[in-house]
C-alpha cells in the first residue's frame, strides 16, 4: 500500500480543531488541549502481495510528527473464515505474514488490539469492481494558471457500468545530473603550510535517481456521465522550470476503484485541504470513517479501512521529448562557485559543506582552488546513485 501522509495530516488538523475550538473562538497556534487518538491507515487490494496496515497516534501541532503505534495485534478476517495475521516490520507498520489478495466474493474486516488493551474493528468491506487504466500519457500543456509544462493524464473505461468512483496515487522517479561534478576531490593534508592532495571522485556521484510519493488527494467520479469513462484526468502537472524533468522522468500511477462512501470520505478531506488555512474559524467537525472502538463507543478513531481493486501503469519521458530547444530547468540548489583565500580555507574544507570545483586561474579573484556547495557536485546528497530495477533508458 502506498502511503498518503498528507491525508492523515488533514485528518489530524481537523481533529485538533474539533478538540480545541468552537465556531467563534480564536486560538493560538499551539496545542493547549490534546486528545490522544489512534490513526489507522489500511487499504487492502486485489494484488497478490504482502498487504500493509499502518497505525499511529495523533501529534501536537508544535511537534509536527506522527507517532507510530507499536506492539499491536493486527489481523484481517474474511466472510469465509480465513484470517490474515500481520507482524510489525517497522514502528507502526504492520505487514501481513503471508501474501494475499482481496477476492470479489468475500467481505473483509480489520481487527486491532493495541498494547494498552484497546480494541478496534472495522465495518465489513467488499472488494470494489475491477477497472484497468486504458492509457497513461504526457502532453505539453499550459495549465489553468497560465503556466507551461507537462500534464500527465489517465484514461479509463468500465464497460460493465459498476465502477463509478476512482482515486489515484502516484510516485515519480527522475534521473538527474550534478551540474558541477568534478573528476577529483580535494583532500586536506595540513593547515600550515596549506597542503592538499587530489583523489578521484567516484563517477557514481555524478548521476542519481530520486523517488517522490504523491501528496495530493486525487479523486474523480463518473456516475453522472452517460458512460463510466474517465477521460484525460490530470494526475500530475510539472512546470517547465521544474528540475525533476530536466533529464529523464518516470511516473507510476495507481488507480483505485472506490465505494461511494470512501469517495465521499476523501471528497470531504479534499475540500478541507483546499481551504485557505487549516486554522479556520469555521468548525469543520470530525470525519467519521468505518472503524470504531470496541472498548469505548465514544472514542474518536481516525481512519478508513478500504478493500480496493487496483490498476497501475508507468511511463517514461525525457525533457527533450517535449522541449527540444528550451534551456534546461535550473538545478535544485543555487550552485555558487567561489575561490576562498588561503586564510580560512582549511575551516571551509573541514565543514564538509563544499567540494572541489576546479583550479582558479585568476589569483586576483581569490585562492587557488574553486569550491562549490556539496549538493551541486555530488548527486548522492539529494538522490541515490543505484539504478532502480524498473528503469528504462
Amino acid at each position: 500500500m502506498k502511503t498518503n501522509n498528507n491525508t492523515y495530516r488533514i485528518l489530524l488538523g481537523m481533529l485538533i480543531l474539533f478538540c480545541i475550538t468552537n465556531c467563534t473562538e480564536e486560538f493560538k497556534l499551539q496545542t493547549e488541549t490534546f486528545e490522544d487518538i489512534i490513526v489507522i491507515e489500511a487499504n487492502i487490494t486485489d494484488e497478490l502481495k504482502h498487504q500493509v496496515v499502518k497505525l499511529s497516534k495523533t501529534f501536537r501541532f508544535e511537534d509536527d510528527n506522527l507517532s507510530g503505534e507499536k506492539d499491536a495485534e493486527v489481523k484481517i478476517s474474511d466472510s469465509e473464515g480465513s484470517e490474515y495475521l500481520f507482524q510489525e516490520t517497522d514502528l507502526g507498520v504492520y505487514t501481513s505474514v503471508l501474501p494475499f489478495q482481496a477476492l470479489s466474493d468475500r467481505e473483509y474486516t480489520l481487527s486491532i488490539q493495541t498494547n494498552d488493551g484497546k480494541s478496534y474493528i472495522s465495518d465489513s468491506v467488499e472488494l470494489t469492481p475491477k477497472t484497468s487504466i486504458d492509457k497513461l500519457y504526457a502532453e505539453r500543456i499550459i495549465n489553468e494558471k497560465g503556466k507551461e509544462g507537462i500534464g500527465i493524464f489517465v484514461d479509463s473505461f468500465d464497460a460493465t457500468g459498476n465502477a463509478s468512483f476512482y482515486r489515484y496515487e502516484f510516485e515519480e522517479t527522475f534521473r538527474f545530473v550534478a551540474p558541477e561534478f568534478n573528476d577529483f576531490d580535494l583532500i586536506l593534508l595540513s593547515d600550515n603550510p596549506l597542503t592538499v592532495d587530489f583523489v578521484r571522485r567516484p563517477l557514481e556521484k555524478r548521476v542519481c535517481y530520486k523517488t517522490n510519493p504523491a501528496l495530493d488527494i486525487l479523486i474523480t467520479k463518473t456516475e453522472d456521465f452517460d458512460e463510466n469513462r474517465v477521460s484525460k484526468f490530470l494526475v500530475r502537472f510539472i512546470g517547465i522550470d521544474d528540475y525533476t524533468i530536466s533529464d529523464r522522468y518516470s511516473i507510476l500511477v495507481h488507480q483505485f476503484v472506490q465505494s461511494r462512501e470512501t469517495y465521499e470520505f476523501y471528497q470531504t478531506l479534499k475540500e478541507f485541504s483546499n481551504s485557505i488555512t487549516l486554522f479556520s474559524q469555521t468548525q469543520p467537525g470530525f470525519i467519521v470513517g468505518n472503524i470504531k472502538s470496541l472498548s469505548n463507543e465514544k472514542e474518536n478513531v481516525l481512519g478508513l479501512f478500504q478493500v480496493s481493486s487496483i490498476s497501475s501503469k508507468r511511463i517514461f519521458f525525457n525533457y527533450r521529448d517535449f522541449f527540444p530547444k528550451e534551456d534546461l530547468p535550473p538545478y535544485f540548489e543555487d550552485c555558487n562557485i567561489g575561490a576562498p583565500r588561503i586564510n580560512g580555507f582549511s575551516s571551509i574544507i573541514r565543514s564538509g559543506l563544499f567540494l572541489f570545483a576546479g583550479l582558479n586561474d585568476d589569483p586576483e579573484q581569490g585562492g587557488p582552488y574553486k569550491l562549490v556547495e556539496k549538493e551541486c557536485g555530488d548527486c548522492t546528497e539529494i538522490g541515490n546513485s543505484e539504478i532502480p530495477e524498473f528503469w528504462e533508458n
